[in-house]
């Protein structure tokens, strides 16, 4: 009996080691697998707690199921991990090999490449401040404020429709990403907000002629506060552009 118990507790040692990351990797597990591990580690503490005096459960059947479920969990122990695709973390800039990396452009290119037909993107200048709120006649307006220690640093992008007849600008469905970069360290993605004016999720109707000022905002030491180069890296798909602002 003693042998027994012995082997259920390394057990258990294992299910823990399984559940909560122990190693360098964590399989990634089915939702069949999950409860096969839930089933059998509530079986073998039921086994050894004070409540569960009864040696009803202990027959051979019993142990030949627990057995069986052991084996189990030794095969997911040994699972290969399935490789993840690398995501963009928000606050470093996105890597722009792998891909198809189009000529450095100016802010008139930048309309382009995302694909907005009718459209003109222009730089609208940059700020630099502890907190953003835009300025909306909307009831309700969000606004960003910097972490300790750091700086928003605002870029401003101007869309204008010259296509002659009201259309939607949308960046939105393209699926763009957007990291800025400039002098001093400044280099991050662009975060994704809930403002209204969020140059990323822009989808909005602008009448022919008409403008309309959007943002891409990232974090910067607050120390910097003020840069002489900026520059923003755009990324489609397997395409990218570096675009200089200023």
């Amino acid at each position: 009996m003693r042998m027994r118990d012995a082997k259920k507790i390394m057990v258990l040692g294992m299910v823990s080691c399984l559940l909560t990351g122990c190693g360098n990797a964590i399989p990634e597990l089915t939702e069949g697998e999950a409860s096969l591990i839930a089933t059998y580690a509530a079986d073998v503490t039921l086994g050894h707690s004070r409540e569960s005096s009864s040696r009803l459960m202990d027959t051979a059947a019993e142990t030949a199921r627990l057995e069986e479920l052991s084996k189990k969990i030794e095969e997911l122990e040994n699972k290969e991990p399935e490789e993840e695709e690398p995501e963009a973390e928000t606050g470093k800039p996105f890597d722009n090999t792998g891909g198809s990396l189009q000529e450095n452009g100016g802010a008139e290119n930048i309309a382009d490449f995302i694909g907005l037909d009718g459209f003109q993107v222009s730089y609208d200048g940059y700020e630099i401040a502890k907190s953003y709120a835009a300025d909306s006649t909307e009831e309700w307006e969000p606004t960003l404020d910097a972490t300790a220690g750091q700086n928003l640093l605002i870029v401003r992008l101007k869309v204008t429709n010259i296509s002659g007849d009201t259309a939607v600008a949308d960046v939105l469905s393209k699926d763009m990403m957007f990291s800025i970069n400039g002098d001093n360290g400044i280099g991050g993605m662009a975060f994704v907000t809930m403002l209204l004016n969020d140059f990323a999720f822009a989808q909005d109707e602008i009448g022919a002629g008409e403008s309309r000022q959007y943002v891409l905002i990232t974090q910067i030491d607050e120390g910097i506060t003020e840069t002489a180069s900026l520059s923003l890296h755009m990324k489609k798909g397997d395409e990218s552009m570096i675009v200089e602002l200023q």
